[in-house]
């Protein structure tokens, strides 16, 4: 039986006592695929484990009063901190607050809210600390002087910026989808890699 010859760009392959041409045109494509569904599965990955690492952050350090993440909803003090941008505030005594540091606390106008600025100046007054602060965007100091409950302060040590919007945009109806047909992509590109990858027959 003669030997079958291979079209030009093929390669032969075995197949029992027959040899099959199989041709080879396509895999420039198939790696290139492969290359796309790999980068896509690392960067979701990546997103994953952020969130994942934001969220145990959160529970454990502010469980244990290690740390706490505030989310920056206002630009008074940009360019330093834009809205939407994650603080790690980590707890210091309040001791050793001193002008210069940015602060997450209340404003003595609304305990239920938290002002991430910088203190302008601080007083100690027996116990009490009480601190004048300012947006780095403000032309003026903030109109009042909070006092640092307690026997420590939340000092911003740490900035993820825009992590706050995935925290609001999850909530849109139409990110549901998009993450949907994300999720399908990424199933049928594995399925396209693994039927490619699959040995001629």
């Amino acid at each position: 039986m003669k030997a079958e010859v291979p079209p030009e760009g093929g390669e032969v392959a075995e197949k029992g006592p027959v040899r099959v041409a199989v041709s080879t045109a396509t895999a420039p494509m198939r790696r290139g695929a492969r290359y796309l569904t790999s980068r896509g599965r690392v960067g979701v990955e990546a997103l994953l484990l952020v969130c994942l690492g934001l969220a145990v952050l959160a529970v454990v350090g502010t469980a244990l009063d290690w740390c706490r993440l505030d989310v920056v909803l206002s630009g008074s003090m940009a360019p330093t901190l834009r809205p939407g941008d994650v603080v790690l505030a980590v707890s210091e005594p309040d001791s050793e607050v001193s002008a210069g540091q940015v602060l997450a606390f209340h404003p003595p106008y609304d305990p239920s809210i938290v002002v991430v600025h910088r203190i302008i100046q601080v007083v100690h007054d027996g116990k009490k600390v009480e601190i004048r602060t300012q947006g780095d965007d403000n032309n003026a100091p903030d109109q009042w002087t909070a006092v640092l409950e307690g026997t420590s302060a939340w000092r911003v040590s740490w900035v993820l910026p825009s992590a706050g919007y995935v925290a609001i945009w999850v909530t849109y109806p139409w990110i549901h989808l998009l993450a949907l047909l994300l999720v399908i992509g990424i199933v049928v590109g594995e399925v396209l890699r693994r039927v490619w990858r699959a040995e001629p027959r």
